[in-house]
């Protein structure tokens, strides 16, 4: 799983060399299709961030259909809001799901479990998120 999403950072920031601007992986957040998934954490990954300033907390999710890697946002935002998710916990994660390199991701808006975690606006944009340009570095 980390090597996709890893590929998939490579993917945006070589794509966009001649623009010297790489675009965030938020960019892939489509509203159509929006969908939740539950299911029990079987471990947390942390991966380079968008901007590459910060690690990206993802949770890997068994479900009935398979393995899905919920990516929930940057550690040190997830941290300061005292957002926490940890093996076993049960959650059922809504957000924009995809396919990258055949794996199933779904970039999460909301996480539900002893608590709600809101992490994204409806059409993706992150809470983090600070600026009108915030999908590009």
């Amino acid at each position: 799983m980390l090597i996709g999403f890893m590929g998939l950072s490579f993917l945006f920031s070589a794509s966009s060399a001649h623009s010297a601007k790489a675009l965030h992986y938020s960019t892939l957040f489509n509203p159509k299709t929006v969908a939740a998934v539950s299911g029990e954490v079987v471990r947390l990954e942390q991966v380079p961030s968008g901007n590459n300033r910060d690690l990206c907390v993802q949770a890997v999710l068994k479900t009935p259909q398979g393995q899905v890697t919920a990516v929930l946002g940057p550690k040190t935002y997830m941290t300061k809001q005292k957002l926490t998710v940890a093996p076993q916990d049960r959650l059922t994660i809504t957000g924009s799901r995809l396919s990258i390199l055949g794996k199933p991701f779904i970039l999460a808006t909301e996480v539900k479990g002893d608590r709600t975690m809101k992490l994204r606006e409806a059409g993706g944009r992150p809470l983090w998120a600070v600026g009108e340009d915030w999908h590009i570095q």
